[in-house]
This record gives C-alpha cells, structure tokens and sequence, in this order.
C-alpha cells in the first residue's frame, strides 16, 4: 500500500511561501519543483511491512521497481535495481556499487561541508527562491557575508549533499523545508539524499531555544540528562536533521570543566543518547580545542601537557561518535601550524585515539590566517595554491572541508571554499584515488546507515507526537514568545527541563538561612537581562510575595545579574546603601569575590538556551524560566547543582592558572608541580580539587537548611632562627632555636588548616592581631573536605602581640 506523507506537511508553512516559474538562467535548466506544495504534492510513502522495507519517494520523479513480491527506488532511471538501490544488500557493496557510478565532480562534492544557501546566519526559506531557483545567485539577505545561492544551486550545480542548516522555525516548519531539500537531492541524476547537520544540539523549535548545555555538568544528574538528550536526538531527527554538531564538553574548561574523568564520561554519555537512543548522529567538536577562557595554544604552560586533555577525547570516544570536529582556530600538538596542517595532530586522533569516523574541519579553516605557519617538515602553508591546500589536509586525514559557503570562483578565503579545488587535487593526482576513495566510502556509507536512500522524507504527525502538546497538535497557534512556545511543547519535555534547571542551580551563600525566602515578603527585583526576561520574573513573583517598586518599601532585594557590570553594581550598591538584605542571582555569570562578598544569598544559574549560531529567534527567555525562577527562590524547587570549574579568587589568579591543569587556581608554583605529578600518575589523570586557593572548589554546592562545620587546625606564623651560645665546664655550645618573629611593617603569612566536617559551605575567615581585624579572607569548603587558608598580615607595631585566625592564637613578637 502506498500512501501520501501528511498533509499537515502542506499547509505547515505555506502561507509565506512565494511560487516560482521556472528559472533558465546560469547554470542553465530549470528546476523540476518550483514550489513546497509540488514537492509536498509529490511525496509518497510506502510502508515497512513484513520483509518490505520503508520507502519515501517522489511520484513522477522516482519509478519503483518490484522484485520478487518486493519494491525498491530506482534511483538512476535505468529500469533495473542496481546494488546501491537494493535495501537488502550491505552497506559495503552499496557502497561500492555507488562510487563507481560518481563522477569526477560527484566525487568532489562528497568532500564539502556548507552552510545552506551559502549563509552562516541562515536564510528565511519562507521565500521560495531560497531552494528551488536555479539563478546562479539569490538576494541576499541583510547582513549575509556571501552572495546567497539557493539549494538547487548548491545541490545541482556544486553537487554538495551535507549542509549545515540554522533554520529558524516550528517542526511543521523545518519539515517542509527539509523534504524540499532532499527532494532536490533524489531528482539528482543518481537520487543522491541530502545529509543535513545543525549547529544546535536541539532546534526542533527552530531559534527559539536549544540545549542549555552548561546545566548538565553542574546538575551532576545522568539520569536526567540522557533522558533529555535522547528526547532533543529524537525531535531533531524527526524535523529531518541527521547530524548535530555537538558535543564539546570533553573540551577541558567546556561545561563539563576541567576534570577530565567527568568530562570524558558525561560526554561519553551524552554521544551514546544521541546516536543510540535518540537516532541522530554525533559530531565531536573541536579537535583538540579548550573550552571556555582559553584556545589550545595559550593554554599550554610550562609543562606542555596534554595528558589530561587526551583523557577526556579518549574517554568519550568511546561512545563511537560518527563524526569528529577539528579545532578551527587554534595549533595543534606541534605548536607550529593550525590542527588540519598538523600531522602529530591528526595522527593522534586518527591512529593514537583510532577513529574511524568522519572529520570535517572547522568552518573557513583553508582560508587566510588559519593556514599559516611553517611545518615541522618546513612547508610554508600560504605559498601552497588552495588545490594544494585542501590536499595537505585531506592526505593528513580531513574528510570534509567546513565552510559558510563554496562556489568555483571563490578565492578560498573568509570561510568561503573553492569549490573546483578538491577536483582539481583530484585530477591533478595530488590526492589519491585510494584516499579519495576512503572519504567518499565515509560519506556515502553515512547515507546508507541513516538510511536516507530508502526513505529521506520526514512526516509532520510523527514529529508533532514527539515535540508538541496535545492542545497544540490540535489547533495550533502562533508561537511567539516563552509562554505560547512553552504550552506548545512536550509537557514532559518542559518538565524534566525544569527539574534540569532547578538541578543545575548551584547555592553559593546562604547566610542566616536567608533562602528559601518567606512567602509574602516584600521584594524588590531588578535586572541586568532582557526586558523580556524581567517582565516575565516580576509577572510570576506576586504569586509569591509581594512586589515592591522601591527599594525602600522592600524586606529583601533580589538582584538578578546576567552580567557583572556597572547596571549590576548600581543595584547591588543600593541595596546596600538602604540596609536591605541581598540575594544575588548570578543568572548565567560566574559568581566572584565581589558578588560572595556583596551577597547575604548568592544563587547560581547556569542554565542557557540560547540559539547556538545562525541568528537566533527574537522574543523568548532562554535563561531559567520565571516560574522556576520563583520556585528556587521560594523553596518549591531546590537548588542541587555543583561548581564543575574552581572559580578564581580574580582575574590576575585566574590569568596565573596553568590551563592544561586543574586544581591550580592561586597555587604557589612547587604545588602545580606536585598536581603536574598527581595528574600524570592517576588512573584518568585527575587530581586532588583542594590544594589550591580558588574562590570556590570544585564540586562545591550547597543546600538549603545544610549546614557546614568548620574546624580550625594547626595555626603557623613565621618563625626566624636565632643562634644560641651557652658555655659550660669551660667550653662553648652553640645551638639554635626557632621563635616565632616577623619585622614590624613588612608582609607575613599566616596558614591555618580549615576542616569542614559539615555539609558544603561558605565562611569568611578573620585574622585578628590583639582582638583587632587585621584582615579577612572569603573560604569555601566542600563538606567533608579541608583546605589551607593563606592570608598575608601586617603588624606595624613592635613588640608581642597576639594573633588569632579563627579561633587559634599564637604570640608572635615583632622586632625593628
């Protein structure tokens, strides 16, 4: 039986669409579809049944062969099943078959990875001429850094099928326009089906939220987060995207931080969601890159490691993901060229590390600056032609080259690909056919295992059933910001989402139990985020207290800071100035000394869904929605997450930190030596999260109502040797002793060894010289846990004193 895709695939997105007649312009032809409804009208399905398998074709473009009581596609119009069209036949032979058919140009196209219509920003396909129109070029859109080509173009002319799609959009939406493309690839001349990949991990709601990516390391909860990610795989797959280029969590510093053993299994985790549970493929990104505050290159100290930051890749490898992502702007192991020029680089990836997977650099990597520098071999990268170029990277084992767009006349340069270059290293020998023959058998081979040669086309029932609400698949309606996109969604989609925010959450501060606040009292609230955003928080918060417009008339003034800047500060400061107690909410930005020290509650959301790439959807929260806002602050929900990064005391400790470490922020140098030490001996290079002298520790999170107990050990001062002579029996002894001593005026240290025998907290320690604060310093302890307070004093006064850190005293005498 066969049967038409549904028809909610026709009218989905529709009404902004423009109908063409056919173009005949350069390249010359004309397009077979000129319209969504053509291509809408000509999908059909027949259903998996028995030994049948699926096939989604196009009526009146593809013909169905029948076999032995059997249907297949014939996809070359040559009235017989060749291997490749035979479902039944494995992949290899497909393969195989397939490759003898390609042309010299066919073949070059495998090796291209592009933006759709050539624009990184996206494009409003909305407008028809955006695919079918077979003009060389289509009007750009504003702000688009190339002329924009169509999908046609791309498919057609260039003969490209892997494109990275930003479209913006409901699934009906993202559907219609995804069925087009793949039309366009099977009225190819051998059904070539479109592989189409996304910069967001989850965009079946096209721009208008994605994955909050950084909220899965801190919540520490894998249950949760596979559900998730299995959920986003599975919607993104049935909107007709195979490939998201995510994760990067194994990049040390990333949102999985700096533990190589927890990045490397979470992202392991989180690849094995995506491709086996969730049916969409993986792609690793960037090779060999650090998240987070600093490039490859500049995170190399003096030690020159990359032990751990191996680790973590080979630990995630592990999950098998289909493709892996170069680093697009930075060296690779050599320090001397850019990752896809260096042969330890990408020996190490692909024969150290043994993947077998498909590689495509990061986007514009052949281009201008990022193809400079000498080899260790002693090869000038820029006096190489751009044919040369992509065959240095391709023979190190690239499989595609990454670009915004690619066209035959283009110079290579600003991320735009030449497109006659992998064609001309072809014909010219400079790569062979045995390798290329290896990448084409990766790319095709991918097709066939995401089986889009039997059935490309995605159906609007079934990827409603998944991403939308009951009430939603009924009548649907405009979504237009967080509300109507909220009732629109997957009600238990929402739900572990907001569990996921609550989870992720990290209680910094908590003094005097001053969260979870009281309901019904008098808050004032103000933002540094959207006016969105701060609208919607004061729209829930009177279900919860009452709202005050002047600081004056409030019991409590929450600042909610996305970042710390002079509009933050101007709040926090007023606050202050009336006498008002505090809760700071470091909405997204990371909480420093001045926000710790400023706060009476310090609250940490990390939870982020911004649109990744492309220019997102206007209009929506992608910070921790307000309901759930409400709920942390109120106690209906829990803050449960952890510190997955030491945050640094300032900017000068953080700038000192060895970036190819952990655990090093504010530690004298032999301490990095002997973390250096523990690193390169541990089972997963790890090491201990509490010898150095950050804000706050790694794993630190707090709880409502838990409390620390704090224990002070074993107070040291300095100490000067004096030298002893006593006589005796006519002889003289010298011997010597150690008196605790310091010079008037000049710096000293003091240590203390500070227990926490409680649950995780935050205290601020005091050093007093005869019961007079001389100095304090903010330290937070993981329970359980113990770290050494450092503090520099300074005592002007001759003579003996008493100096006391916590509750530990020593005399100390200060000398001229």
């Amino acid at each position: 039986m066969m049967r038409k895709l549904s028809l909610l695939l026709a009218v989905a997105m529709l009404l902004g669409s423009l109908s063409l007649s056919a173009f005949a312009g350069e390249p010359g032809g004309a397009a077979r579809f000129t319209s969504y409804e053509e291509v809408n009208a000509a999908i059909t399905l027949i259903p998996a049944r028995d030994a049948q398998a699926e096939l989604g074709y196009l009526n009146g473009v593809t013909t169905i062969l029948e076999i032995d009581g059997l249907k297949f596609k014939d996809l070359n119009g040559n009235g017989k099943l060749d291997v490749y069209e035979d479902w039944r036949k494995d992949a290899d032979a497909r393969v195989n078959d397939l490759y003898s058919q390609l042309t010299l140009e066919e073949k070059a196209g495998l090796f291209y990875h592009v933006n759709t219509c050539g624009n990184p920003q996206g494009v409003d396909f909305n407008d028809s001429r955006y695919m079918f129109s077979t003009e060389s070029t289509v009007p750009a859109e504003e702000g688009a850094r190339f002329e924009s080509r169509s999908m046609w173009y791309y498919i057609n002319a260039l003969k490209i099928t892997t494109h990275l799609d930003n479209t913006n959009g409901t699934p009906a939406q993202q559907i219609v326009f995804h069925n087009a493309m793949q039309a366009l690839g099977e009225d190819t001349r051998l059904g070539m089906p479109i592989v189409i990949s996304n910069d967001r991990q989850y965009n079946a709601w096209g721009g208008m939220i994605d994955t909050a990516h950084d909220a899965f390391g801190a919540a520490n909860n894998l249950e949760l987060s596979t559900k998730l990610w299995t959920q986003y795989s599975l919607e993104s797959r049935a909107v007709g995207i195979h490939m998201v280029l995510h994760p990067y969590g194994q990049e040390l510093g990333s949102w999985n931080g700096e533990d190589p053993e927890y990045a490397g299994a979470m992202t392991k985790a989180e690849v094995e969601a995506i491709q086996v549970e969730g049916g969409t493929q993986a792609c690793m990104k960037h090779f060999i890159a650090r998240g987070g505050d600093s490039s490859f290159q500049n995170a190399r100290s003096d030690a020159q490691t990359v032990d751990n930051w191996m680790k973590a890749w080979e630990i995630a490898l592990q999950a098998n993901p289909k493709w892996v992502m170069t680093n697009g702007y930075g060296t690779g192991l050599t320090n001397t060229v850019h990752v896809d020029y260096d042969k330890e680089t990408m020996d190490y990836l692909r024969k150290t590390l043994g993947f077998k997977g498909i590689i495509v650099s990061d986007w514009g990597d052949q281009g201008d600056h990022n193809s400079g520098g000498t080899t260790v071999d002693g090869v000038e990268l820029l006096t190489l032609s751009i044919p040369e170029r992509y065959a240095f990277t391709i023979n190190l084992g690239l499989d595609q080259i990454g670009a915004f767009a690619a066209d035959y006349d283009s110079d290579g340069h600003g991320g735009q690909a030449n497109r006659g270059a992998i064609e001309a290293a072809l014909s010219e020998g400079l790569i062979t056919e045995e390798r290329a023959y290896e990448t084409c058998y990766r790319v095709l081979r991918d097709k066939f295992e995401l089986g889009l040669f039997e059935n490309p086309y995605s159906d609007v029932e079934y990827a409603l059933s998944l991403t939308a609400s009951a009430e939603y698949i009924a009548q649907p309606w405009d979504v237009v910001d967080s509300e109507t996109l909220a009732a629109a969604r997957n009600p238990e989609v929402v739900a572990l989402e907001r569990q996921l925010q609550a989870e992720s959450a990290i209680l910094i501060k908590n003094e005097n139990d001053l969260l979870p606040l009281e309901r019904g009292v008098k808050v004032y609230i103000n933002s540094t985020a959207s006016a969105i955003t701060l609208e919607g928080y004061k729209k829930v918060l009177p279900d919860y207290a009452v709202l005050v417009d002047e600081i004056a008339d409030a019991d409590v003034v929450i600042a909610d800071c996305t970042q710390i800047n002079d509009a933050a500060e101007q709040i926090i400061d007023d606050a202050k100035d009336a006498g008002k107690k505090l809760v700071i909410v470091a909405n997204t930005a990371d909480p420093t000394t001045y926000l710790v020290e400023n706060a009476d509650a310090l609250l940490a959301l990390t939870f982020s869904r911004s649109a990744d790439h492309g220019t997102g959807a206007g209009g929506f929260i992608t910070t921790t929605e307000p309901i759930v806002f409400a709920q942390l602050l109120f106690g209906e929900a829990e803050p449960s997450g952890m510190v997955v990064k030491e945050l640094p005391r300032d900017s000068a400790a953080n700038s000192a930190q060895w970036k190819d470490l952990a655990g090093d922020q504010g530690a004298h140098p032999w301490v990095r030596m002997m973390l250096l030490a523990m690193m390169k001996t541990s089972e997963n290079n790890t090491v201990p999260n509490n010898w150095g002298d950050p804000l706050i520790q790694y794993r630190y999170g707090m709880r409502y109502g838990a409390k620390p107990e704090f224990v002070y050990d074993t107070l040291v001062l300095p100490r000067a040797i004096h030298e002893v002579v006593t006589e005796s029996g006519g002889s003289t002894r010298t011997s010597y002793e150690s008196v605790i001593e310091t010079k008037a005026g000049e710096p000293f240290t003091a240590y203390v060894l500070l227990w926490n025998n409680g649950d995780d907290g935050i205290t601020t320690v005091q050093a007093k010289c005869d019961d007079v604060v001389i100095a304090e310093k903010i330290m937070a302890v993981n329970g359980g846990d113990w770290r050494v307070v450092e503090m520099t004093l300074t005592i002007d006064q001759p003579g003996e004193h008493l100096v006391t850190v916590g509750d530990l005293t020593k005399t100390i005498s200060i000398v001229e």
